[in-house]
This record gives structure tokens, sequence and C-alpha cells, in this order.
């Protein structure tokens, strides 16, 4: 009966209904050229590339510009662009791997592994120690340090050490607000390194670069081939000026990945696979569990930088969880350095991802990603995935019918949960559905039925005259039962 009753209520895996929108959504790309070009000479980029990853593949990439102004070596896809801010997300997925693997906790205080961080001091007595959660969800009461955590990419780790040791001033007490810090990432790559006794970048490489395939992302300039590397630009006075690229250090794990748009592909796709939750085996270098719980909306941003959408966001692991009106869930980061700017789009339920780089000093490359984004709507194709109603969620629509067409107390009975009749009498939803039988006739068809999840669902009776919203919640018990039905009439 247990069995039965788990088949009843578990959700068949979503999918997309349409076999042909990969096809669909191509028809925006030219549009999408079109936006980065406008995009490059706007902002007087020298170069831009970006990417669209559909279903786990770059379906479009392209490029316009310069990579290197000097020596007019024009931008690629396989460009290797400095991505700045973007790397936050690669340091989260390095300290989800470590407490995986049971080597740290989320809510571990920092100064159990950092000792150094006691400089660390709490803004008043009653404030919490700060934790690796804190820094992971911006909400360590750190300052917000734009620009000035930027010139800070090449601090030696030990420098690095020092500089907590000294004292570091607080804005705030911990856990209470949000609040964009650099420093904050830069100590959680200490953290890494302390733990695993190894470089941050090194880690990082071994964790995630390598067996993503991400052969041409590197911490190290110097191991990025020159013939292929974006030089970074600063527009001043009418003409662009080489600005002089940032080392790497200690700061690394909070900006410093430089990558391709083919490279960075593979991570939007490692990324996308955590959806929908499934069955399937795991793969990759961290569970499809621990991606979605990175992509979970943590603290509140606000204020609002002005690269967030104008929508409800939350910080959460090193990426930035919105809820648009139309597009629903989509997971974003920005980048911003001395010389570039970056921005990357997910949109989880849709299978969905955009990428742009631009090699000018703090390109609001978040404005071409969102129009992109805008123009793969515009063809109907963007649509997420379809929830399969599950057998709990079948029988109670079948069962909605059936009372319906003709009531049956002991069929009532039957599939109701103890509060049912309980909150409305069986008498009371006997003559409801009488009067909407007799105002609405016969049922015709059930339409656009949308499941909520393995244990709610909505949908449309079609009469012969108007229709009637139907929706349903199943209480917690095997088999399923129903615990809360409204009808919603149409005028006949």
């Amino acid at each position: 009966m247990a069995e039965d009753g788990e088949a009843s209520a578990r959700a068949l895996r979503p999918e997309f209904e349409d076999p042909g929108r990969a096809i669909r959504l191509a028809a925006a790309y030219g549009e999408i050229d079109r936006i980065f070009a406008e995009f490059r000479e706007r902002v007087h980029a020298p170069g831009v590339a970006y990417g669209v990853v559909v279903d786990g593949e770059l379906a479009h990439a392209g490029a316009h510009g310069l990579a290197d102004v000097e020596a007019a070596q024009a931008a690629a896809p396989t460009t290797i662009f400095r991505i700045a801010s973007m790397t936050k997300s690669v340091t989260a997925v390095c300290c989800l791997a470590l407490r995986d693997q049971g080597r740290l906790g989320l809510d571990d205080p920092v100064v159990r592994h950092l000792p150094e961080a006691a400089g660390l001091r709490p803004l008043t007595k009653d404030s919490p120690a700060i934790t690796i959660r804190h820094l992971l969800t911006m909400s360590a009461g750190l300052v917000t340090d734009d620009p000035w955590g930027d010139r800070q990419l090449a601090m030696a780790p030990e420098e690095l050490d020092r500089f907590l040791g000294g004292g570091v001033p607080l804005n705030r007490p911990a856990g209470v607000a949000y609040e964009y810090s650099n420093l904050g990432y830069a100590i959680l790559g200490r953290i890494v390194a302390r733990v695993t006794g190894m470089p941050f970048a090194d880690f990082a490489a071994a964790q995630v670069l390598g067996p993503l395939g991400m052969g041409d992302s590197h911490f190290d300039l110097g191991q990025a081939p020159a013939a292929r590397r974006a030089r970074g630009y600063r527009w001043e006075d009418g003409v662009w000026s080489r600005e002089v690229a940032l080392g790497d250090g200690a700061f690394g794990p909070m900006g410093g990945l430089w990558t391709t748009i083919e490279d960075f592909a593979r991570y939007v796709a490692f990324h996308l696979d955590a959806w929908p939750p499934r069955d399937d085996p795991e793969g990759g270098p961290l569970t499809r569990s621990s991606r979605r719980e990175m992509q979970q909306g943590q603290r509140l941003c606000w204020p609002r930088p002005e690269w967030m959408p104008a929508v409800p966001s939350a910080y959460g692991y090193g990426l930035v969880t919105s809820i648009d009106q139309r597009l629903g869930l989509s997971v974003a980061h920005s980048g911003g350095l001395p010389g570039f700017g970056s921005r990357v789009c997910l949109l989880p339920h849709h299978g969905v991802g955009v990428i742009g780089f631009a090699n000018v000093t703090y390109a609001p490359a978040h404005e071409p990603v969102g129009a992109a984004i805008q123009a793969l709507a515009a063809t109907g194709a963007l649509q997420p995935r379809i929830t399969p109603p599950s057998a709990g969620v079948s029988a109670a629509r079948e069962w909605v019918e059936r009372l319906y067409c003709g009531w049956d107390a002991a069929e009532a009975e039957r599939l109701a949960a103890p509060n049912l009749f309980a909150d409305r009498s069986g008498e009371h939803r006997r003559r409801e559905l009488a009067a909407l039988r007799g105002a609405h006739g016969a049922l015709v068809a059930v339409e656009v039925l949308v499941a909520h999840g393995a244990l709610s669902a909505s949908w449309r009776m079609r009469c012969e005259r108007g229709s009637i919203g139907v929706s349903v919640s199943l209480a917690p018990t095997t088999p399923p039962r129903v615990q809360a039905l409204t009808l919603t009439p149409s005028d006949p």
C-alpha cells in the first residue's frame, strides 16, 4: 500500500512540450548579433564576445571588434577574456564541494579554518560569529568594496592573512543585511586553500575547470596564450587606453578567472543541468542538489546594485536569483574590472543561458544579455518545462469530473481528506456542483492542466456553456487525498 501511495504522489520528469523549440529559438540569433554589435559601439568597447546555451550546448556564439587594438587582433568566441566577479560562483562551487566531502561546514565560523580572521571583530557584542555562509551570501557585515577590491587582485596570500590579522572594520553586524563584498570571497579562497592544502587556483582547476573540460580557463594570465588573449581598455577622452592587467593573487577567487565563451558555455551547461530534479545518475564536479542550492536566493539584495534586474532579487552562493513576471526564475551574475565587463544569465526552467564579455572598463554587459533574452522570448519558443501530473493529481482530476457529472456521497468520501468536508460540508459541495452544472451544462473537455508539483495542480473544465477553473491541493497522506478544492466559474 505504501508503494502504491508513493507512486501516486511521485511527480514525473518535466519536459519541453515543443520538440522544435531549438529551431524556433534560433530565429533570434540574428537579432542577438545586432544587439551585441550595437552595444560594442555604444559603450566604446574594442571587442565583445557572446554565446547562447540551449539544452547543454553552445547553440550560437559570436564576436565583434577587436581583442587587441594595437595588434588589430579580432575578437572571437575563443578569445580569452577576464570575467571578473562572474568568478565568484566558481569559488562557491569549490566551497560546496568541500562541504559535500565533509571537509567544512557552511555554518562553521571563519576563524575555525582561518585563525587570522579573528581580526574581523564584531560590530556589536550580540553579533554572531562570521561564518562561511555569511561570506557566501554577502551578509558578513563587510562594507561594499567596489572598486577598492578590484585593485587588490594581486595581493599575496600572506599579505591577506596579515591584513585580516591587523583588524578589519565592519559596516554592520553579521547576518542582518546584504552588502556586496569582494574581500569576503577573497577570504573564502583562503579558507579553500587552508582546508585543501593547495593554492585556491590549483584546487579550482582540479575540482571544477578540469572536470568540465575548460582547458582555456586560467587564473594565471601567463597560462593564457598571448595570441588569443583579450587586452583590457579604458575609453577616455575619445581614445582607448590600455589597462594594466591585474595579477593573480589572494583576491583571485572574487574575480580573477580568464575564460572564453566556448569554455564558459560548458560551465553554464553544468549549472543548467541541475534542472529538473530527477533520478538520473550524478555527474560533474558537484551534485545537482548542491548546484540548485547555489541558485536559491539566500539574502535579499537591498540596496540593489545597478547591474541587478529591477525585480525581486536575492544573493545565493556566488549567484543572484531573480523572479521575473514573464520568465520566472533567472540566475545571473555580472563582472567588472579595469579593462573588462561581463554577464551571465541562466533560465534554469527553460534550459537556456546567455553569456556576454567585453574588453572595456566596467562594461555594463547586463544590458545586451538582458536584451538577448528578450529577443529569445519574442520567438515564443522560450517556454519552461511542463510537469506532467502525478498519479495522485490525475486521480483527483478524474474524481472532480465524476462528482461534477453526478454527485455520489460514497465517491466523494473516497478521495476526500478528513478536513475537506469538515471545512465545507458535503451537502454544501453537492449544491455548489449542482448549481455549476445547471449554469454551465455538461462537461466537454479538460483544458490547460498545470501541475504545480506532485501534490497540487490547476486546470480548466470546458463545459457546454463557458468553463470552470479548478484548483486542488492534496494532503500529505498515503495515498494522497484532496485537502482543498476551489471551483471558479467563468460567465456561462
